[in-house]
């Protein structure tokens, strides 16, 4: 409700979040309720982004109907990012931000662009229309947003922690995720656990991608370590 009631009357949302369940989240609100987005991302020296105007273009979910397997996406904790990046990523919403708002839909970019800052590699993908098998634009169902595909979180009282679970059924390769963390923090694993210590948190992150962060009660903190080190 309270997503539904930020984006409600808005003239266009631009995507400035930093994990996929958010966007998928913000996705459901745009489209049920007619509003234009701007998602946004940036990881290392690539940027990709994309309008979303509900019912003349594909939707996010329509590129990305499933969120890859928590732990096997890169970020910018575990890979960093180009400062240049980001400032080519923000220039390019700002800039279709502006063409809606003066009415100028002729020449908005209507296809998920790519581009490297390093390699100098520039890609556009094909102009997609709204897919009537796509679950939120085609099939007008709103999953992250009626809460039945997003992550809980819940404090565990007195030990000043919170146990975050996915969404979704998952098993979660620990051996590839401790590779990925190696140098993010000390790191140590089981066959059925992984523990990362960091900046004064534990992550104790299991095979079926729950976790249980310790330094924190506050829920929203939890979720965006449990976002930047396993993923959404």
């Amino acid at each position: 409700d309270n997503v539904e009631a930020l984006v409600s009357g808005a003239d266009v949302v631009l995507d400035g979040t930093d994990n996929l369940e958010t966007r998928y989240l913000l996705n459901d609100a745009c489209v049920k309720l007619g509003v234009p987005w701007i998602y946004g991302g940036a990881v290392g020296s690539t940027g990709m982004s994309m309008t979303v105007i509900p019912g003349e273009t594909a939707c996010f979910r329509c590129l990305f109907p499933t969120r890859a397997t928590s732990g096997t996406v890169a970020n910018c904790e575990t890979v960093g990012v180009l400062a240049s990046t980001v400032v080519m990523v923000s220039a390019f919403q700002w800039t279709e931000a502006i063409k809606l708002l003066v009415g100028d839909r002729d020449h908005l970019n209507r296809t998920m662009v790519y581009f490297d800052v390093w390699s100098n590699d520039h890609q556009e993908g094909e102009r997609l229309t709204p897919s009537p098998d796509c679950s939120c634009c085609g099939q007008r169902r709103f999953d992250f947003l009626e809460a039945t595909a997003t992550s809980s979180s819940t404090p565990l009282c007195g030990r000043n922690a919170v146990q975050v679970r996915p969404g979704h059924a998952m098993t979660l390769d620990l051996a590839d995720l401790a590779r990925r963390l190696d140098g993010v923090g000390t790191v140590s694993t089981t066959r059925f656990m992984l523990r990362l210590e960091v900046g004064g948190h534990e992550l104790t992150v299991f095979s079926d991608g729950r976790a249980i962060i310790k330094g924190t009660d506050d829920v929203a903190v939890a979720r965006s370590l449990y976002s930047r080190y396993v993923g959404d």
